[in-house]
């Protein structure tokens, strides 16, 4: 075990202060007073406005915004491959806070899993076209589980909140060793039930740090779909959106410190470290909708994007666009380095690069040349694929789906559906995402998807209406009830005879009754 020379009395102090100072605006009120517990706000098309115009609404698609453009910033271009996911090293992109919720999603997808000791496979005996309720034992194991899954990243982000002070001493570990022992933590906070079998302190949780604890359970609780109606949907996915974003908001993104105010997390930071997370997310919920056949919440069928998500369709575009963008700045910079060696030993001419030039197209970049033996091969160590041109036609390439599924995102989607969708034409399957790959560039499916998810996602009342809400992920307006409205308890008919009635109602008798 990696340990640090700070005291560990600061385990979640910048997790605490950040909530009461940067998200509650200093003030030690919120609008959950009355209860600890996030709860509901979204009740009626009244409420669906004040959501539509409220800061809660507002945050949430700034910050899937914000992840798109973390991975196409220009400040990404000047490394190598920052396009690329490695799933060979997926921590290398995260805090000590998100390195241990990584853990905890991979141990997560073992859970269905029949051939580990507490494997909790679909029950083979149910023959309902949609919804196996071994899901049900499941989602109450992360119930169960999911305190120590919170309390344990929460507690690796304290302890090394800081590290930047500590990392110039000869026995502090290195970022490497952190992260993967956060990891090793996270895994095994999800493996046990009990809570303190990963708990590395003495600290004693302070009523403010309860409360975010509890917030955070809930949105992670409604992340991967509901145990009564056994279905997942867009709605779940949002609410592990909802998820990321209080992390963010109260600093787990980041190595040191808060997320807000003098230090703020970076749109890079974000867009990578959600790609990196998207991915183990995904193979959590990928694995409930095909074991468990959870039925698709909301869904428009074959004339929606997708039966279950929104996000990783458009984070993966973006991805594409990034890999786009790096691509013609790497081919501009060979071309720069080749004219310049000509320069300098006095060979060639200007007119070579012009007459080896392609005709206009516009689904080729502008630098795009015929290929000379002589350049110098635009390769990546790992990434043999640098040298194509992918518009966004290349879903219907099975090699290249095959190949780099488990790279990008967008490509890890459309696998997906073909895979659970065996022998139906992709046209057939998923018109709207065959009309998207006509498109001409990946600039046009990132704004378009990211206009989908506003529109089909967030301002749709079925979807949005079992958001809830606590003192990080915020409402600002008073619901209209106060709670869900519930079954009636007894029948209108209030005997035998069927005289009385709960309501005072006289009883209509049907025509045909004696």
């Amino acid at each position: 075990t990696i340990k640090m020379a700070d005291s560990h009395s600061s385990t979640m102090k910048s997790a605490n202060d950040a909530t009461t100072s940067s998200i509650s605006g200093g003030k030690g009120s919120s609008a959950n007073d009355d209860s600890t517990s996030p709860k509901r706000y979204i009740y009626t098309q009244v409420d669906m406005e004040h959501f539509k115009h409220s800061s809660a609404h507002k945050e949430l698609l700034g910050f899937v915004s914000t992840m798109g453009k973390g991975l196409t910033s220009s400040n990404n271009t000047n490394s190598s491959s920052p396009h690329s996911y490695n799933a060979h090293a997926p921590l290398n992109d995260l805090s000590p806070a998100l390195a241990s919720l990584h853990g905890s999603l991979s141990c997560m997808s073992t859970w269905i899993d029949p051939n580990t000791t507490d494997g909790l496979p679909p029950d083979k005996e149910v023959k309902a076209r949609f919804g196996n309720p071994v899901f049900r034992t499941w989602h109450q194991r992360l119930t169960e589980r999911s305190g120590a899954i919170i309390k344990c990243l929460m507690e690796c982000h304290g302890k090394y909140v800081n590290y930047n002070n500590m990392e110039s001493l000869e026995t502090a570990p290195t970022k490497e060793e952190i992260l993967k022992e956060c990891s090793q933590l996270g895994y095994q906070a999800a493996s046990s039930s009990d809570d303190s079998s990963t708990t590395t302190s003495d600290h004693e949780i302070s009523p403010k740090e309860n409360e975010i604890i509890n917030e955070l359970r809930c949105y992670l609780h409604d992340a991967f779909g509901h145990p009564i109606r056994l279905d997942y949907g867009t709605g779940h996915e949002c609410s592990f959106i909802v998820f990321l974003l209080s992390l963010c908001k109260i600093g787990c993104f980041n190595w040191t410190g808060a997320g807000g105010g003098a230090n703020p997390t970076s749109p890079e930071v974000i867009g990578h470290a959600s790609l990196a997370l998207l991915h183990a997310y995904l193979n959590v919920t990928r694995g409930l909708q095909r074991d468990y056949m959870l039925e698709p919440a909301g869904s428009h069928g074959v004339w929606g994007l997708d039966d279950y998500h929104c996000v990783p369709f458009y984070l993966g575009a973006c991805q594409m666009r990034a890999r786009e963008q790096w691509q013609q700045q790497r081919q501009q910079t060979e071309k720069k380095k080749k004219l310049e060696a000509k320069e300098s030993s006095g060979i060639g001419t200007d007119t070579d690069d012009d007459a080896r030039r392609l005709p206009d197209n516009p689904y080729l970049p502008e630098s795009t040349t015929v290929t000379d033996p002589s350049d110098p091969p635009i390769l990546d160590a790992t990434h043999a694929d640098n040298n194509d041109h992918w518009d966004p036609s290349i879903i219907h390439n099975r090699p290249n789906l095959e190949s780099y599924r488990g790279t990008y995102l967008y490509l890890s989607c459309i696998h997906f559906i073909q895979q659970i969708k065996p022998g139906v034409p992709f046209f057939e399957s998923s018109p709207m995402l065959n009309d998207i790959s006509h498109l001409g560039n990946w600039s046009k499916v990132m704004a378009g998807l990211l206009r989908l998810f506003e529109g089909e996602v967030l301002n749709k009342l079925p979807v949005v209406q079992h958001f809830v809400f606590g003192s990080i992920f915020k409402a600002n307006w008073t619901p209209s009830r106060k709670g869900p409205l519930e079954a009636p308890k007894r029948t209108f008919i209030g005997g035998p005879g069927g005289v009385e009635v709960t309501g005072g109602m006289p009883v209509t008798r049907a025509p045909w009754a004696k």
